[in-house]
């Protein structure tokens, strides 16, 4: 097999590609003054999405906050608080903001350089809503009815659950189910665990989420999952599902005309770059600068290796449609099972990897994850489930 370096391919370029490749949904957060708009976004997104200081005001009272390598843009409104004057305000800016989003959004977009064509129209609203204050303003009722009448999928979330008993909460729900007429989800972003434990049967997180990448058209649901802070599980489907098919119909096109086994070098960088698309899926890009040559090493090292083995393997000779004689040269059916395997490995280290970071709060020591041992074990493990299925 040609020789493929690491030093051959560029990371950050391709980083680059594949973050300007994603669709960002547009992501509306309201509701009154220390309804705890920031909490939720920290806790679904993480903490340095939303910081102090960090958005850029596109409008009077809305809040733009973006940033290159994340997958969602958010628009924050700036609130109001009950009896003041900017409660006769707030609904009539959110309003008129909406109406003109496109053109403010055109009108950022020029100032900050960036030239692709934007999406120029609010995906969803989530609409906060404190617990604390134990009710619906009328404010809130208003300005929910006028973003429905927009035809927006609006999603009430309900924070602060935990400053209510079991009646107090129902009755809020109620005036949320009567007034406002839209889902609602029961949320907290409480840090205590007698609190947490206490309302682990009342918390609608996994549901907010689920509503939310529902309400998105199919071409957002990337960037709004890879910008998740947590939710493995979800990104693991989305890399399985989407991701992965998407490089092994590429290695397939390389291969449409059979390529010599000396020449199966070309899939090299394809493979790289899925492991990179996969690895930022999974957020493991932003954890330490060396991370992407350690799993593009691991890939040039292992592919050629992995291959040949591979080709000479009874489990590959089984799969549909790649007989019994493999010959000298690479089709299109082993070129696209050899990096779906090389994909599902990359997968479940990845996933094993979050887990233990962002789950668990470990530190790990990436070559314990990232080698070829554990991504020849996996691949074969791909072949045993292919030659069943």
């Amino acid at each position: 097999m040609k020789d493929y370096r690491p030093d051959d391919f560029d990371f950050n370029k391709t980083l680059g590609e594949i973050s300007a490749g994603i669709k960002k949904p547009n992501i509306l957060i309201c509701g009154a003054t220390g309804a705890g708009k920031s909490s939720v976004v920290n806790y679904v997104f993480g903490e340095n999405l939303a910081q102090i200081g960090h958005g850029v005001p596109v409008t009077r009272g809305i809040t733009r906050y973006q940033q290159e390598d994340t997958g969602v843009v958010l628009y924050d409104t700036e609130g109001y608080e009950i009896g003041t004057e900017k409660i006769s305000q707030y609904k009539a800016n959110v309003e008129d903001w909406v109406n003109a989003f496109g053109d403010v959004d055109i009108h950022v977009a020029k100032k900050a350089g960036v030239t692709q064509e934007l999406n120029n129209r609010i995906h969803e609203v989530w609409y906060c809503i404190s617990a604390g204050n134990k009710r619906v303003t009328d404010m809130d009722i208003d300005v929910i009815q006028m973003l429905k009448a927009k035809k927006l999928p609006v999603a009430v979330v309900l924070t602060q659950i935990d400053n209510l008993d079991a009646e107090e909460l129902e009755a809020m729900e109620a005036a949320i189910r009567e007034y406002c007429q839209v889902v609602f989800f029961r949320t907290s972003a409480s840090d205590d665990p007698a609190v947490k434990a206490a309302l682990q049967d009342y918390l609608q997180w996994d549901e907010l989420i689920g509503w939310a990448i529902d309400h998105l058209d199919e071409s957002l649901r990337e960037g709004f999952i890879s910008a998740l802070k947590g939710n493995l599980a979800a990104k693991k489907r989305l890399v399985n599902q989407k991701i992965i098919p998407l490089y092994t119909s590429a290695a397939a096109g390389v291969a449409l005309t059979p390529i010599p086994f000396s020449d199966a070098a070309l899939l090299v960088p394809i493979q790289i770059k899925m492991s990179l698309h996969i690895m930022k899926t999974y957020g493991l890009d932003q954890k330490l600068s060396n991370l992407s040559s350690l799993v593009g090493s691991v890939v040039v090292s292992e592919s050629g290796r992995l291959l040949a083995q591979t080709l000479s393997s009874s489990l590959f000779k089984l799969i549909p449609g790649v007989g019994t004689a493999i010959g000298t040269t690479v089709n299109t059916v082993v070129a696209s099972s050899f990096t779906a395997a090389m994909g599902y490995a990359i997968s479940q280290i990845c996933f094993n990897c979050a887990t233990a970071v962002f789950e668990e709060g470990r530190e790990i020591e990436w070559p314990d994850y990232f080698n070829g041992e554990n991504i020849a074990a996996l691949m074969a493990e791909w072949f045993k489930v292919s030659r069943h299925g």
